[in-house]
C-alpha cells in the first residue's frame, strides 16, 4: 500500500469558445481549470481551496495545442492581445487629411462690422 494521494478529476468552466472567421477548422477555448473544494491540493492532509489556473486551447484541424497559465500570465497575455487588437483597429481608421486640418485651425474669420 502506498501513501500516494488519491487522484481527483480537474474541473473546468469554459469562459470562451471562439471560431475565428479566417479559418473554418480552427477554434480557441479559454477555461478556468481547478480542483474541487475540499481536495488536499498541498498533500498536507488539510482540504484546501484551489483557485485554479487558466487553460488555453488552440486547435486547427486535427492538431491542438494547450497550455495552463497562472492568473498573472493570463493577464499579461490578455493585455498584449488587447494592445495588438487596438493597433489593428487604429490602422483601419482613415488617415487624417493634414491639409484640411491645418486649414481649419489657421482659418481666420473676417472682423464683424
Amino acid at each position: 500500500m502506498t501513501a500516494e494521494p488519491e487522484h481527483t478529476e480537474l474541473r473546468t468552466r469554459t469562459i470562451a469558445h471562439l471560431h475565428p472567421e479566417v479559418c473554418d477548422d480552427t477554434f480557441i477555448v479559454v477555461e478556468h481549470v481547478y480542483e474541487p473544494d475540499g481536495v488536499d491540493t498541498c498533500h498536507c492532509g488539510d482540504p484546501t481551496h484551489d483557485p485554479g489556473m487558466v487553460g488555453l486551447v488552440i486547435a486547427h484541424g486535427e492538431e491542438a495545442t494547450s497550455v495552463m497559465l497562472l492568473a498573472e500570465e493570463a493577464l499579461v497575455l490578455a493585455n498584449r492581445l488587447t494592445r495588438a487588437a487596438t493597433l489593428v483597429l487604429e490602422s483601419m481608421e482613415d488617415v487624417p487629411d493634414i491639409e484640411r486640418e491645418a486649414a481649419r485651425f489657421t482659418h481666420k474669420e473676417a472682423p464683424a462690422d
